[in-house]
């Protein structure tokens, strides 16, 4: 989660210190700096209350991120998307899904946002929005393999097997070492009332991944 929170803000453009053509004072760029700072060190702090389990803490620093980046919208999006992250963690699902979509209102091209949305709506069981999510993660970012393998299992859940298997079958064919996506066939086909098929398949995943 750190590592994908600190690439996010990595990839954020930069931004002019010049304003109507006036050169800022020492005193605004220690100012800017110092919340630049702020805000790393409290993703930090935040990402260590959480690997310990202390949620509401780390839900508080997240919190102060959003405060301190009023005026940087993909940094907020970050702290939104972490929030959500440590609410499927204690499986409150509402409130994650408040702080996806409040992620992805901020920025509107962040994938991993909309995957969450997705995941966080999956266990709500609202499927079809479930699957809007998913789809707007997936175009968004074509490479975020977890997203098309929610897909598809969002449609499993929806007992679509047609489909989720669809979905599986070109997941597996663009990323033919993606193990959870030879499983994950494999439970669609074995629900579908194909076990037969269904078996190589889970010996692919395990020759892929033992664990």
């Amino acid at each position: 989660i750190a590592l994908n929170a600190f690439a996010a803000l990595g990839q954020q453009p930069a931004r002019s210190t010049r304003t109507a053509g006036k050169t800022p004072s020492p005193a605004a760029i220690n100012n800017s700096v110092a919340a630049t700072t702020d805000v790393n060190r409290l993703l930090g702090d935040g990402q260590s209350a959480f690997d310990a389990g202390r949620f509401e803490e780390a839900i508080a620093k997240y919190n102060r991120v959003i405060a301190l980046s009023a005026s940087q919208p993909r940094t907020a999006a970050v702290a939104s998307l972490l929030i959500g992250n440590v609410n499927m963690a204690q499986r409150k699902f509402g409130n994650a899904e408040v702080a996806f979509q409040r992620a992805v209102t901020l920025n509107p091209s962040y994938a991993e946002a909309w995957n969450g949305l997705g995941e966080a709506l999956g266990e709500l069981k609202q499927f079809p929005r479930a699957v809007e999510a998913f789809n707007q993660a997936v175009s968004l970012d074509p490479k975020l393999l977890k997203a098309k393998y929610n897909q598809a299992v969002t449609y499993d859940r929806m007992r679509n097997f047609r489909y989720s298997e669809f979905v599986f079958r070109n997941l597996i064919k663009t990323s033919p070492d993606y193990a959870l996506g030879y499983d994950g066939l494999a439970v669609t086909l074995s629900k579908a009332g194909r076990a037969k098929e269904a078996l190589s398949l889970h010996e692919k995943a395990i020759a892929l991944s033992p664990q």
